[in-house]
């Protein structure tokens, strides 16, 4: 009893302590923002973890209060204003370091998004970024446009039966088909089946929804992994796609590396075959430590949730706005029918963009979806960063000594830490009034008047990580949205707005319940 009351006190003048120098000796002390979240994680986990992912409008309070800059947990700053967002994100010419935290919550270490340093993201991006660039995916949008003609065929199936459609799980399917082909050259068939398969969603679901728990408990994952399957179905279906997505994935890269066993030439893989990307990530050229199937697996996953939640969401938001704004739907689908006479014309992104009011639809589907909701963590260790009279002093890592290898357990903490949230400036009133409102033309207005409104649509961040899929999202967006325009006629059937509104931060943005849906009746097809 004695030594379990010395215990208690230990603890106590310990929890003490550090509050203490929280709240007067950290480098953050002098930033405003309510005491209990400078001086513990507590505050942010009540939010993220027992509310359910609400600590992004906590935030938009404290920010109401205190002001652009805020404090917003022991270790991190929060700043507000749109155009100090480049100075966060910025270009490779100034030092940005991700937080080992936040990286371990979305469990893909091996990742080219899950890197720390900069050194490390550039060795892991290098040899992905040819297949993304503009041109590369025009030269896969055959595989965009094979996809979408399933849909079609599907929609017009669910139009002589008169059968109400999942618009959304339709999205997802299609997206996930169009990403699993371009990066590993099979096609997972979730538009073949029947009401769409998704089981990609589903294991993105798993780790979106498991993010913020991570984030407090990285030791979870391993643990996880250590389940019978039987067990683990229990306690969550979705877990259990994960895991199957993650062994297909693994069995795939191996059989990548066996066959990728002698250097080729650099250009014989061609981008825009199929599977050309998991080659080029099990390239003999690589790194040996970057030619195991487990990082590749990593790799892999995180391209096929990227590449299909975030456009899936905002296809799904785009749609809903248009199904419920009769005449912004009926004159895209008249100016639609100058570069796109007949429905089933396969017409490239490059012609879609130059119909301008289809390039506001986007941006606003685009800009209402947000993309990632969670704020991304940086730190600048080789640089103070000042906002107005407060200056951020550089991070310190604080790292566990080398002999003793915890990093699966506890990842080391920076100090000094600061972000943005995309929400806050996609919806800012002074940038966009009226921000709730779908309004194509508020585009149109922006380029007359040579405002460059596009420097706030930041869904896909800025500067040296800017999100590696931008230009196969954007095209994959510009392509559906207007061949579904041009095709059909429709009406949503038991579709709230709620569905579709961000309430919730999963790292994607979700409804206040469930996961986000939208249902929609064919009431007709075009006429040619």
């Amino acid at each position: 009893m004695f030594v379990y009351a010395w215990l208690g006190i230990a603890l106590l003048t310990y929890h003490a302590f550090r509050s203490i120098y929280r709240l007067y000796f950290h480098p953050l002390r002098k930033i405003p923002g309510p005491k209990l979240a400078a001086i513990t994680y507590g505050y942010e986990f009540y939010y993220n973890v027992i509310k359910g992912g609400k600590f992004v409008w906590e935030i938009e309070r404290m920010h109401k209060i205190y002001g652009p800059i805020i404090r917003i947990n022991p270790d991190e700053v929060h700043i507000n204003d749109p155009d100090y967002y480049e100075e966060i994100y910025t270009s490779r010419a100034r030092r940005r370091e991700k937080d080992p935290f936040q990286v371990a919550q979305f469990d893909i270490d091996g990742a080219a998004f899950s890197s720390i340093t900069p050194e490390i993201h550039r060795q892991r991006r290098a040899p992905l970024d040819k297949f993304f660039s503009k041109q590369a995916i025009s030269n896969i949008e055959y595989l965009i446009y094979d996809s979408l003609d399933k849909l079609i065929k599907a929609y017009k199936e669910a139009y002589q039966s008169k059968s109400v459609v999942s618009l959304d799980a339709g999205f997802a399917g299609l997206t996930a088909d169009i990403i699993h082909q371009y990066a590993f050259g099979f096609n997972p068939g979730n538009l073949d089946a029947e009401g769409f398969n998704e089981s990609v969603r589903d294991a993105a679901n798993a780790v979106l929804q498991g993010m913020h728990l991570l984030n407090f408990f990285p030791f979870i994952k391993v643990v996880f992994s250590l389940l019978p399957r039987g067990l683990l179905r229990l306690i969550s279906e979705p877990a259990v796609k994960l895991a199957e997505e993650k062994e297909d994935l693994l069995a795939r890269s191996a059989a990548a590396l066996e066959r990728n066993q002698t250097p080729v030439q650099e250009d014989e893989k061609v981008s825009n075959s199929k599977g050309a990307i998991l080659d080029a990530i099990a390239a003999p050229r690589m790194p040996e430590h970057m030619r195991t199937p487990k990082r590749l697996m990593e790799e892999g996953l995180s391209l096929a949730i990227a590449g299909t939640e975030t456009t899936a969401r905002a296809l799904s938001v785009g749609t809903y706005h248009l199904l419920t704004k009769e005449h912004v739907r009926l004159k895209l689908k008249e100016e639609l029918k100058a570069v796109m006479p007949t429905p089933d014309m396969r017409v490239s992104r490059t012609e879609l963009e130059k119909v301008p009011y289809l390039s506001g639809v986007i941006n606003e589907s685009m800009r209402l979806a947000t993309g990632v909701s969670s704020r991304s963590t940086r730190v600048a260790p080789t640089e103070a960063l000042v906002y107005k009279e407060h200056v951020i002093p550089p991070g310190v890592r604080i790292v566990f000594p080398n002999t003793v290898d915890v990093s699966l357990l506890i990842p080391p903490r920076q100090q000094s830490l600061f972000s943005s949230s995309n929400v806050f400036i996609l919806m800012n009133p002074n940038i966009f009034p009226n921000p709730h409102d779908f309004d194509p033309e508020r585009w149109i207005r922006a380029a007359e008047k040579g405002e460059r409104l596009d420097r706030y649509l930041v869904n896909f961040s800025k500067g040296a990580r800017i999100c590696l899929g931008m230009q196969l999202a954007i095209a994959e967006l510009f392509i559906v949205i207007a061949s579904l325009m041009r095709h059909f006629d429709m009406e949503l059937v038991d579709t709230p707005k709620e569905t579709i509104e961000f309430a919730r931060d999963f790292g994607a943005p979700y409804p206040e319940k469930g996961n986000l849906f939208i249902k929609a009746r064919i009431t007709g097809l075009a006429q040619e």
